[in-house]
């Protein structure tokens, strides 16, 4: 007799035997029960979780011949005993992935309405998220009203893929990873079942091979069989872990390359480190993962408590963003070596402070903060000298001579020398123009030193556009020379709003657009602004101007009005 996996050989062939899915187990069976059975159904979750055997049990109980009342199905009936041998008429599976087509779709929708020999047809497709566009289109309407005598049941790994059209028309019921407690239950009860003699080393080896997914759980244990045992390099990621929680980069790659050389895959090492990693964060947290038994929890927290939350969270990001870099990469190993030289690198060695963009203030140099780290930037650098100095000096790293403060302004140019003795403290020291991106000042100069203009400046300027900002300058670009010559009467007022605007000296420079073609024969065209009159520089005045009587009286001297009109 040909060898059946385990996972095949003890396939639930009752809802009551599915484990870990109590919310779609109770639903379908009620639906049973209370024959309400939906037209569609969308399975989705992890693989190994159920979805295709749930799928197979819904069908057996629909066409059994004697139901027992309670949604299950008998099990002994000639229909029950077809759905288990695989020779049922009632059933249709078809794999998504290789009949992914529109002339397959095609051959369902004329399949659809033929009779059966059971109760209810039952189409289960897998994967359906396989499908082609034109493919999911021509299910739609089939799906949306199939014949009352069919259901279908669509499965799939990914729910995000598939069409929204589609699962508009089913009832999307969501799979989950079964827990590490029910998974160790369920591989002793197989093992009894199948008579195998295992250990309780065997049951924490393929319930975390296993993942929370039934059916790697039962190949692994299928694996382990074969095997005669649990494999001797599997305790290695123990190791890796060990050094990860010590910080120790040397025993992490040793931990590394034993482990590889042993024949294990560089991903599987870095999958199963993350999830100990994870496991040993939240026991730290007081949290059981759920991959966790009552006997590891303890261990997990004492780990906890020698790893620091930053290095756990940063060795979390590092394997996990390796994990994602090795599908590419052509060595694995590679990548995984290097994510632990960069955890180690960030937690062992940390960062010089960055030496400043510009020369320190007095003000800098003297007081804390920036300056301190300024101070213990050249103390690194000077590490030569420091073991030149005496004794009582080796405390205090050596500061370079402080500058003595400007002298105060005695005259005009020293004024002009320095301008920015003329503002706050907090403006000088803070930013200058510099420090600003030319996005930055754009964004300042239209959402608040535009609007700030008086009404004739704001219209002038309205079509000026930032083109640099360099050395406390900002360069405007006005649309023709005119424009530019009309906009430099207003030069002062931009910058004063600018200086308000962005609290920092500021000298603003106005260029004209240059022209496309100069040489052009015909005449350039020029734009003529727009005068903007504003009503409040005008003033209401009672005196309205000489008459055209009065003008015309002293066009014509000696002229006499008449106030009598003409006859003739």
């Amino acid at each position: 007799m040909v060898y059946q996996s385990l996972y095949r050989r003890f396939r639930p062939q009752t809802f009551s035997e599915v484990i870990g899915q109590d919310h779609l187990v109770a639903a379908l069976r009620n639906a049973v029960v209370e024959e309400r059975v939906g037209h569609a159904y969308l399975l989705s979750g992890p693989r190994g979780t159920g979805k295709t055997s749930t799928a197979r049990i819904l069908a057996k109980a629909l066409n059994c011949l004697e139901p027992p009342g309670d949604g299950e199905p008998c099990g002994n009936c000639d229909s029950c005993t077809n759905f288990e041998s695989g020779t049922s008429m009632d059933l249709i599976e078809l794999d998504a992935a290789s009949h992914r087509g529109l002339d397959d779709i095609r051959q369902i929708n004329r399949d659809v309405a033929l009779g059966n020999p059971g109760k209810r047809k039952v189409y289960v497709l897998d994967e359906v998220h396989m499908l082609t566009d034109p493919a999911s289109n021509a299910l739609l309407k089939t799906l949306e009203e199939p014949p009352e005598h069919v259901i279908f049941v669509l499965a799939t790994t990914d729910p995000q893929k598939v069409s929204p059209t589609i699962r508009s028309r089913t009832q999307h019921v969501e799979l989950t990873l079964v827990p590490a407690g029910l998974l160790r239950d369920h591989a002793k009860e197989i093992a009894e079942r199948a008579d195998l003699q295992i250990d309780s080393s065997v049951l924490d080896y393929v319930v975390e091979r296993g993942g929370g997914s039934v059916r790697d759980m039962l190949s692994a244990l299928d694996q382990v069989v074969t095997a005669g045992g649990v494999p001797e390099h599997r305790g290695s990621v123990d190791a890796l872990v060990d050094a990860i929680v010590a910080q120790d980069l040397t025993e992490s790659m040793t931990a590394i390359a034993e482990t590889v050389a042993a024949g294990v895959d560089p991903k599987d090492l870095a999958y199963r480190t993350t999830r100990k990693l994870r496991d040993i964060f939240l026991a730290g947290a007081g949290i059981n993962s759920g991959d966790s038994t009552p006997e590891e929890l303890p261990e997990l927290a004492e780990k906890a408590g020698r790893i620091t939350r930053a290095v756990n969270v940063r060795a979390l990001e590092l394997l996990g963003q390796a994990l994602v870099d090795m599908r590419q990469a052509p060595d694995p190993r590679l990548v995984l070596d290097l994510a632990l030289v960069r955890l180690f690198a960030a937690t062992a060695e940390p960062q010089a402070p960055q030496k400043p963009e510009r020369p320190a203030s007095p003000t800098e140099v003297t007081g804390s903060g920036p300056a301190a780290q300024a101070r213990a930037a050249l103390a690194s650098a000077q590490s030569s000298e420091e073991s030149e100095a005496p004794p009582g000096d080796s405390v205090r790293a050596p500061v370079p001579p402080v500058p003595p403060p400007p002298p105060p302004p005695s005259s005009d140019d020293n004024v002009a020398d320095s301008p920015d003795q003329t503002l706050p403290a907090s403006q000088t020291s803070d930013k200058t123009v510099e420090d600003l991106s030319m996005a930055r000042v754009t964004e300042i100069w239209e959402q608040q030193a535009l609007p700030a203009l008086s009404a004739r400046a704001r219209a002038r300027f309205q079509a000026a556009t930032i083109v640099s900002v360099s050395e406390g300058q900002v360069q405007f670009e006005l649309p023709n020379e005119t424009h530019r010559e009309r906009c430099e009467q207003m030069k002062d007022e931009i910058e004063a709003a600018l200086r308000n605007a962005l609290e920092t000296p500021v000298q603003v420079d106005l260029t004209a657009a240059p022209e496309e073609n100069p040489h052009a024969d015909t005449k350039p065209v020029v734009v003529a602004e727009e005068e903007i009159v504003d009503p409040a520089e005008f003033k209401a005045s009672a005196d309205a101007g000489p008459s055209s009587v009065d003008r015309l009286l002293d066009a014509f001297p000696g002229a006499v009005a008449s106030e009598d009109e003409g006859n003739g």
